[in-house]
């Protein structure tokens, strides 16, 4: 019989351990399953009437989110900070609010930019406390409050 259990990650409170286990488990489970072998020029490709995102933009797209909602709506920091600002030349969305198009990176570029923007991700939460992650808190600027 298949079991299916979340069990939190070492190092962490339980509860954002089972938290991390389970972005863990959806990182691999999916996101890298799905890319694994892929097709370097399907990489790029942004469907068949160059309108859509392409793979690459969409993995800079989930790290770029995972980083700002990490250091903008939990940290309330307004900047990524230095070691993290390497992997993010361009913004999220252009003017037009569509995703910003990151063209001409190879996948290992864009597996890379989720590796280490997950390892970040992991090790800034070991230091968080359940009381501090529960907390409501009011990003300066947007119209929501998060935790």
């Amino acid at each position: 019989m298949r079991q299916l259990q979340i069990t939190p990650l070492d190092g962490y409170d339980p509860e954002i351990g089972r938290w991390m286990w389970s972005l863990q488990d959806v990182r691999r489970r999916y996101t890298l399953r799905l890319v694994k072998d892929l097709d370097e020029r399907l990489v790029d490709w942004e469907g068949p009437d160059g309108q859509e995102n392409a793979i690459g933009s969409l993995l800079y797209h989930i790290a770029h989110v995972e980083m700002g909602w990490l250091f903008g709506d939990l940290l309330l920091q307004p900047d990524f900070p230095e070691r993290v600002k390497p992997d993010f030349p361009y913004p999220s969305r252009g003017p037009d609010k569509r995703l910003t198009p990151v063209l001409g990176e190879s996948l290992e570029s864009h597996l890379g930019r989720l590796t280490r923007s997950r390892e970040v991700f992991l090790e800034t939460f070991r230091e968080i406390p359940a009381e501090e992650w529960r907390r409501l808190r009011h990003p300066e600027g947007e119209d929501y409050a998060v935790t």
